[in-house]
């Protein structure tokens, strides 16, 4: 009898344990090309009305910025490329995976590309008659029906989750009819041997019943979005299962998690480069202007003026160190890579730099030649040497050193601050974080996307502070690190009707 029930509530587990690996390898792929439609058409609509924007402003353009203005244009469509690949991609595996898996939810696979082909011909019908040269009140009312077209999109995307969401609602379902099965076969069991009534039913209720209960537990939390974990407990089939749950958990967790940051930081990047751009034109006349006041009043002794002219002077500065930070943060573009010396890189970065008096440089005699993009290393060097300047409150030493490997090469920036607390040490890094009064918070986190770009890394330490710049020394290394990270290594040529 008992034999016959362990053998019952095994294979009865075995099926709960499919049940949720099915969703592990269903599901979660789902989830996750959704996730990359709904950023593909995000970013098709904040690039079009970007090029929109630009178009206007290229009318009135000089010659050089007529230039620039069309480099932009020419890697905003560059991206649209991207982002039309990215959800070809997407909705291909999208659609494989509910055919054969969810064949009662195909018609959402046909919304979902009714609404990203409704979006795609209006936005490129409002690149082509902007270029045309179109009325403002044709362009107006296609914005219009653009708008509209994104927000029916995102809805076919949610319809979407919620029917997966749907899915995993009814494998729970299909749980409890199993814990239904069991209890019964437990109970049925019982009658029949009442002798031993009270060994099974203990055994039962401890080793099946209570982990399966909170199994069920478990699953409805993360069904509702709450991703708890189950508790690991011994090497049974059960924990076996509960393995199976944790791993499903962490994964829609992270995934969640990654969808909220990409939509947000989608959104910001596009906000932040419209904004770089409005105010980055104003502060070069704000900045003429003030040059042309201060040579007109060069012979004036008046230390009021002078103290007014610092004051302009320094925060025009700031408002452009701001604006450099958000540029520099999210236009990570694709290495020119080239044979540099770091310590010449070091030089001229420290060349560029207004060093507080107060402040004394030491800079290693050492030097070692890599591949590298010199101009993204100077970004990276003068983050961290403005950083330690702050750091030590313009009073101090600051201590630069570069140290070879078998491997690598090593870049430290070390400053004789009072250092960073233990409790953030691990968020500078994040975007947006920062401790200072001043600052964007995208300093430092640019910094570790150059480094990760050249096939690198970049930590931080107390006692004394230091940053640490790891650069592979190997130059195949570097090639094939850049070359993954570039965008042409992940896109092939594909034309549109």
């Amino acid at each position: 009898m008992i034999g016959g029930i362990s053998a019952i509530s095994i294979i009865n587990t075995k099926y709960v344990q499919e049940t949720f690996s099915s969703i592990n390898t269903e599901t979660l792929p789902i989830l996750n090309t959704l996730k990359n439609m709904r950023y593909a058409s995000t970013h098709l609509s904040a690039l079009t009305n970007e090029i929109i924007l630009i178009e206007d402003e290229t009318r009135n353009a000089s010659e050089n910025e007529f230039a620039a203005l069309e480099e932009t244009l020419e890697t905003n469509f560059y991206k649209i490329e991207e982002a039309k690949l990215l959800f070809n991609e997407s909705f291909s595996e999208y659609s494989d995976i509910v055919s054969k898996s969810y064949p009662q939810d195909v018609d959402q696979i046909e919304l979902v590309a009714e609404k990203w082909n409704e979006m795609l011909f209006i936005s490129n019908k409002m690149i082509q008659l902007k270029t045309s040269g179109a009325s403002g009140g044709t362009i107006l009312n296609l914005n219009n029906d653009f708008d509209f077209s994104y927000v029916e999109m995102n809805m076919a995307i949610d319809k979407a989750i919620e029917l997966t969401t749907a899915n995993i609602d009814q494998r729970e379902i299909y749980v409890e009819s199993l814990l239904r099965n069991v209890t019964w076969s437990i109970i049925i069991a019982l009658n029949l041997f009442v002798a031993t009534t009270l060994i099974i039913r203990f055994y039962i209720l401890r080793s099946i019943s209570k982990p399966l209960n909170k199994i069920k537990s478990v699953t409805r939390d993360i069904a509702k979005g709450n991703f708890v974990l189950y508790p690991e407990k011994g090497n049974d089939e059960i924990s076996e299962l509960g393995k199976d749950i944790n791993i499903m958990s962490k994964d829609l967790k992270e995934l969640n998690k990654k969808m909220i940051d990409q939509e947000r930081m989608t959104s910001i990047g596009g906000l932040a480069i419209r904004l770089a751009h409005d105010i980055r034109n104003p502060l070069s006349v704000i900045q003429n202007g003030f040059e042309i006041i201060k040579l007109k009043t060069k012979n004036n002794s008046d230390p009021s003026l002078n103290s007014n002219f610092e004051s302009i002077s320094r925060s025009v500065a700031r408002i452009t160190h701001q604006i450099d930070d958000v540029l520099n943060f999210i236009n990570i573009s694709e290495l020119h890579n080239s044979k540099n010396s770091l310590s010449s890189i070091l030089k001229s970065t420290l060349q560029s730099m207004l060093i507080p008096e107060n402040v004394k440089i030491i800079l290693s005699e050492n030097d070692s030649t890599i591949l590298c993009d010199s101009s993204k290393l100077n970004i990276v060097f003068k983050n961290l040497i403005d950083n330690a300047c702050y750091a030590i409150n313009g009073n101090g030493e600051i201590r630069i050193r570069i140290i070879e490997s078998q491997d690598d090469v090593l870049v430290e920036i070390e400053d004789s601050g009072s250092g960073v607390p233990d409790s953030i040490l691990e968020k500078i890094f994040e975007p947006l974080f920062t401790t200072k009064q001043v600052g964007t918070g995208l300093g430092l986190s640019s910094c570790k996307s150059i480094v990760e770009a050249h096939g690198g890394k970049i930590s931080v330490r107390n006692n004394p502070t230091t940053f640490t710049i790891r650069l592979p020394k190997n130059l195949q290394k570097t090639e094939e690190s850049t070359i993954n990270n570039s965008p042409n290594s992940m896109i092939e040529s594909i034309s549109y009707s």
